[in-house]
């Protein structure tokens, strides 16, 4: 899915939930639910802050409905408004930790198992699994969160800035530095990697 074919039924639903349509609202929770739960997985929150956010969040948008704008992407104004979410309470719970360190906590494999069942079902074989595993967690946090929104979450530049709040330039080159790091730590498997990434 490209940003410029982003479902017009997102679009749709938000304007009807604006307007007060419980379904609508219902349906947008419903197509973001897991989408929202995996991202927050990977800051390190365990299940239940992850569903206190997404289900704040929710409340929140329900509450406000009526002075949203319309966003030029819903799932990308989702996403970064769980995402502000998430940390505040993150950081809120444990005083002494800044924003920030809340941020370098994202991890790209660790929270979800789904993701290592699809480098074993790209046919990868023990070793090549580890060194796989190795390359991605070698990443920064910022570069894992941008290959996540750039190839699991499917955004495009425009929104993955609007996501994390920084700039296109920085997206650009976070997301180069982090495909040529794998591509030098990966070259035998570097294929099988890249389809693995396209095919989520």
């Amino acid at each position: 899915m490209h940003p410029e074919a982003e479902p017009t039924n997102d679009l749709i639903q938000w304007n009807a939930f604006r307007e007060g349509s419980e379904s609508a609202f219902g349906n947008l929770y419903t197509s973001h639910y897991r989408l929202l739960r995996n991202y927050g997985r990977r800051f390190g929150a365990d299940d239940a802050t992850v569903e206190d956010a997404i289900h704040d969040l929710f409340i929140e948008l329900w509450n406000y409905r009526r002075t949203l704008a319309r966003p030029d992407s819903v799932r990308s104004y989702i996403l970064r408004s769980f995402r502000n979410r998430l940390v505040a309470q993150l950081t809120e719970r444990q005083r002494h930790v800044a924003p920030e360190q809340v941020e370098n906590r994202f991890g790209l494999l660790p929270a979800e198992p789904s993701v290592e069942e699809r480098l074993i079902e790209a046919g990868l074989n023990q070793e090549q699994h580890r060194q796989v595993r190795t390359a991605l967690l070698g990443l920064s946090p910022r570069q894992q969160e941008i290959l996540y929104l750039r190839y699991f979450s499917d955004l495009d530049y425009d929104q993955i800035c609007a996501v994390m709040g920084i700039t296109y330039n920085t997206a650009r080159t976070q997301l180069h530095q982090a495909l040529v790091a794998l591509r030098k730590r990966l070259q035998p498997h570097w294929p099988v990697l890249v389809w693995v990434l396209l095919a989520w």
